[in-house]
């Protein structure tokens, strides 16, 4: 029997029928491909989705703690802010008071925030480098692990008994990127500092203290800072003289409300007809402090000898925690750079 080959370079005719079912099967898993391809595409999309969701929508405590050190009259206020997730633990130091907790966890959006502490009952510690306006910046992320912080304020007490009841604010607040302003929303955070006792200082050898209404504190700098005026005494090394513009631009700040009384002080360089004077012209188109300022740079130029640190904290009867503010804000940060 006689066999016969088929060369494989041979090519058969393929029907269109044929030809038409292969092309189908074809297009048929390509399509099938593209659709499995789209569908693991729009997973992924729901799923990042949902995890930005739940970045933005991160929920936060605020826990503050002071710490106080009697010896000096020196405390540590200690801001923190945890997301919900998290377990918040009370502080590990047993020294540390808490004062303030949220009760309702808030939602705290990726950018800047900014912590704010206001009492009349604290200074900021210039020795350490304290911020004077007692304001800390903190920037919040979009990687929700990053976002938990804590802030921490190192304070001067104005006096040897603190408490009970409310001794400050605080205040966390967003920034607003449209036109930079914390005020245009409420605070995320608006927590009321408070002591559930009362705690009073002993006071040591560099403070001293003749009734339960009168404070001396004697300081580094070499100044005695005291609510009765004839104990108050200013050191050399602050006895700065008021020939730095700068130096009594920021003096005016804190004398704002008070450059008249200072002006009568100070007389007889100063008469009624001079702070009319001033009244008139810078006044009703500046405001207290261009009056005081213009004030303080006369008073120089009148009487430059007198015009000093000393004679102003010592002589005309500043209230002392005008004193404090003046020396601590001031004059410490002049007298040391």
């Amino acid at each position: 029997m006689k066999r016969c080959y088929f060369d494989d370079k041979i090519t058969f005719p393929i029907s269109k029928s044929i030809k038409r079912l292969r092309d189908y099967d074809e297009q048929k898993q390509l399509i099938k491909c593209d659709r499995s391809l789209e569908h693991r595409k729009k997973i992924q999309r729901i799923s990042q989705k949902e995890e930005e969701e739940e970045e933005e929508e991160q929920q936060y405590h605020c826990q503050v703690y002071l710490k106080l050190f009697p010896s000096t009259l020196k405390c540590s206020l200690d801001v923190i802010v945890k997301p919900i997730n998290k377990q918040t633990k009370d502080s590990d130091d047993i020294d540390s008071i808490l004062i303030a907790k949220s009760r309702i966890p808030k939602t705290i959006k990726p950018g800047v925030i900014r912590v704010r502490l206001v009492s009349a009952l604290f200074s900021a510690d210039i020795d350490v480098h304290e911020d004077p306006s007692l304001i800390k910046l903190e920037t919040i992320k979009n990687q929700s692990y990053h976002n938990h912080f804590d802030k921490q304020f190192a304070l001067i007490l104005k006096n040897s008994q603190i408490g009970p009841g409310a001794i400050g604010k605080l205040f966390i607040e967003f920034l607003d990127p449209s036109n930079g302003s914390y005020t245009n929303n409420p605070p995320i955070f608006e927590l009321n500092l408070n002591l559930a006792s009362q705690y009073k200082i002993p006071l040591t050898s560099s403070h001293q203290k003749s009734d339960d209404n009168v404070i001396c504190s004697s300081l580094k700098c070499g100044c005695i800072l005291s609510s009765d005026q004839s104990r108050l005494s200013i050191s050399d090394k602050c006895n700065l003289i008021l020939d730095d513009m700068k130096l009594v631009h920021r003096l005016a700040e804190p004398l704002r409300c008070l450059w008249k009384s200072i002006g009568r002080e100070l007389s007889p360089c100063f008469s009624e007809i001079d702070l009319d004077d001033f009244n008139q012209r810078y006044f009703l188109s500046e405001g207290n402090q261009e009056c005081t300022y213009q004030l303080l740079r006369e008073w120089y130029t009148r009487d430059p000898h007198q015009a000093n640190i000393r004679y102003l904290l010592t002589r005309l009867q500043l209230p002392f925690h005008i004193v404090m503010t003046i020396h601590n804000n001031v004059v410490r940060t002049f007298s040391l750079s």
